[in-house]
């Protein structure tokens, strides 16, 4: 499903303006980085939550020169979903 599957299928679902719940989901997410990058979690009950993770340093060799190097550790945004989440899906813990 794209975004703007989604925000016409949220519009359908709850009689909202297209334009409303676009500006809804923008917020939202806005909301959701600016939140990351004060280093804070965020967490949606029944969703997930949205973190920061540090990922490690990673050894790799290119194929081509065989010289091998390390990726620096870096930190990347994560998810993980909830119990309830999960188990909406039929997904076992």
């Amino acid at each position: 499903m794209t975004r703007s599957q989604l925000i016409t299928k949220i519009s359908q679902n709850t009689g909202l303006q297209e334009a409303q719940v676009e500006l809804v989901m923008d917020d939202m997410v806005e909301n959701v980085i600016n939140t990351l990058k004060q280093g804070e979690k965020v967490t949606i009950a029944g969703f997930g939550r949205f973190e920061m993770r540090t990922r490690k340093t990673k050894s790799f060799t290119n194929p081509k020169t065989k010289v091998s190097s390390q990726l620096e550790p870096t930190v990347i945004p994560g998810f993980k979903a909830s119990g309830i989440f999960k188990s909406r899906l039929g997904c076992k813990e």
